[in-house]
């Protein structure tokens, strides 16, 4: 059944790249549910299953969340992705267990990859998208007197009452509930240029991997 299986999924995996300029074309529903789906089988500490997502894919949205991420083009879809703070054992792992609480973050690592590369397999292009309530998107706002009270909120913790954060957005637009914490989020689209390995560099340097060896530690 899993005959040549490991051969074509390492292709897949060094196949897929990071696309951040889409062709607008449109992704079916039940595609994104798989996508989902494929996320929702990654496993999590303890069985916790704490990854809530949320599907962005109207217009009204998109153009909303590109205030934040404008480098992205022609998206199709934007997934968000929550830890459902509510759980019990999300509180013990999270906030009570000091040596547990970057495990939010290895589930949502485990999830996404999980819906990268099915979402490839299915000739879906994404990017990963690091979000947080430290985002902000640029507000115009002059007044000395305003950013003088958004500053004041922020120092505060209070991202939820500064309208040009991503916490706003998500509380007061999207109307979702606090104990959901934003882990992430993943843009989904087909590319409208795709990167070369060969030839692309992001972040100062060439995308193509080192050999092995160069990211063994030695003894």
């Amino acid at each position: 059944m899993y005959k040549d299986f490991d051969k074509g999924l390492m292709d897949l995996i060094k196949k897929r790249r990071s696309v951040r300029i889409f062709n607008g074309e449109k992704i079916a529903k039940d595609d994104v549910l798989s996508i989902i789906e494929a996320a929702t089988w990654a496993p999590t500490g303890c069985n916790n299953q704490e990854l809530r997502l949320l599907v962005l894919d109207e217009k009204s949205q998109l153009e909303e969340f590109l205030k934040f991420k404008p480098f992205l083009k022609g998206v199709s879809t934007v997934v968000l992705v929550f830890c459902d703070m509510s759980l019990p054992m999300s509180h013990k792992m999270y906030c009570e267990y000091k040596h547990e609480r970057h495990l939010p973050y290895v589930d949502t690592g485990l999830a996404l990859a999980d819906m990268v590369l099915y979402a490839k397999a299915k000739g879906i292009d994404s990017c990963i998208v690091n979000l947080s309530k430290y985002h902000f998107r640029r507000s115009g706002e002059k007044r000395i007197t305003k950013r003088l009270i958004g500053k004041i909120n922020c120092r505060l913790g209070l991202y939820d009452r500064v309208k040009n954060n991503f916490e706003f957005y998500l509380r007061n637009h999207l109307k979702l509930p606090h104990h959901l914490a934003i882990m992430c989020g993943m843009a989904l689209g087909f590319a409208e240029k795709y990167p070369d390995v060969n030839t692309f560099k992001h972040g100062g340097r060439g995308i193509m991997r080192q050999p092995v060896n160069h990211h063994m530690i030695s003894k």
